[in-house]
């Protein structure tokens, strides 16, 4: 081929991607959620979704996928057209930590994702079994450097796991991991004093805490969250580095056009403006966040660099699934 036709191969495709771009979206767009139905990833995505749609007026889809710490719904998402109608909704074990617990992950987030915008976050909780003798997380603490390895903390997945064991770290205590396979079985547990402590978002231990079944001791943020002001901070127990939240955002397969991208991320952002948006997931205790496409892309690699930290220094070596 010579190089004309070369050069006029290229000009045609370029065409064609900014005719494409130019007329996005022009039909309905699914946004894949690789969680059950009814958690805060969900909760996030139904409500912005909505929004989303009005703006732009086309569909916007939301298509449950869960399965294996987000894989099934990841690995369909990186599969998929890079023509932004099928985006993913992202969360922390989707982006990093299942790449620290895995080895055989069928797809790689740095690799066949682009960041497109963060969504929206909130703290952990950390909670204590009913009747434990521990009135805050300082006497907490106290009462696990009496008790060597004696106390246990469940996880609902590993990025709670990891959690846990930032706590461990910062807080100078050596409690005892048991692992779950999700949040309700991990809260009923805690619940049943079968557990002595766990960290989960707050929009499922919230509940719970208000429903006097749990100690609510304190939540992983730096300040005292506005739908629950009672819940001292973590920093308040006299630590220091616990900033730990449930994050969600959305991305797009890899090759997705730039300015796909970019019409997608001024969608979204749109949509956290939105008074109604925000009232809504605030009375979750979800804060919205938003941003730019880079802005998104240099939290996940800060969220990257500092779990792989934590897992090098606590062994978490990845296995096959």
């Amino acid at each position: 081929m010579s190089m004309y036709r070369v050069a006029a191969a290229v000009l045609a495709l370029s065409c064609a991607a900014g005719a494409q771009a130019a007329s996005f979206p022009s039909r309905m767009i699914h946004l894949v959620v690789p969680f059950p139905p009814g958690g805060v990833a969900d909760l996030v995505t139904r409500t912005v979704g909505q929004k989303v749609a009005q703006d732009i007026g086309q569909p916007v889809v939301v298509d449950n996928k869960p399965g294996a710490s987000g894989i099934i719904g990841a690995e369909h998402v990186a599969r998929a057209a890079p023509d932004g109608y099928t985006l993913l909704v992202a969360n922390l074990p989707v982006m990093s930590i299942n790449e620290l617990q895995y080895s055989d992950l069928p797809y790689s987030a740095s690799r066949d994702f682009t960041p497109v915008v963060m969504l929206a976050d909130q703290p952990y909780i950390i909670a204590a079994k009913p009747g434990l003798p521990a009135a805050d997380l300082a006497a907490f603490i106290r009462l696990a450097k009496q008790k060597p390895g004696a106390l246990t903390f469940g996880s609902a997945s590993s990025s709670t796991y990891l959690a846990g064991e930032l706590f461990n770290a910062r807080a100078g205590t050596r409690m005892t991991h048991v692992p779950y396979k999700g949040s309700a079985p991990a809260i009923n547990d805690l619940l049943g004093g079968h557990i002595d402590l766990l960290l989960d978002p707050v929009i499922t231990l919230l509940p719970h805490a208000r429903a006097g079944k749990i100690q609510a001791l304190a939540v992983t943020s730096p300040t005292r969250i506005e739908i629950a002001p009672e819940i001292p901070t973590y920093k308040e127990a006299g630590l220091e580095g616990l900033d730990i939240t449930s994050w969600q955002g959305i991305v797009a397969p890899a090759a997705t056009p730039r300015e796909v991208v970019e019409a997608l991320n001024a969608a979204f952002n749109r949509a956290l403006k939105s008074p109604e948006v925000a009232a809504r997931l605030k009375e979750q205790g979800v804060s919205v966040k938003g941003g730019s496409a880079a802005q998104f892309a240099a939290f996940v690699e800060a969220e990257n660099q500092r779990w792989a930290k934590l897992a090098r220094e606590v062994g978490f070596k990845p296995t096959k699934r």
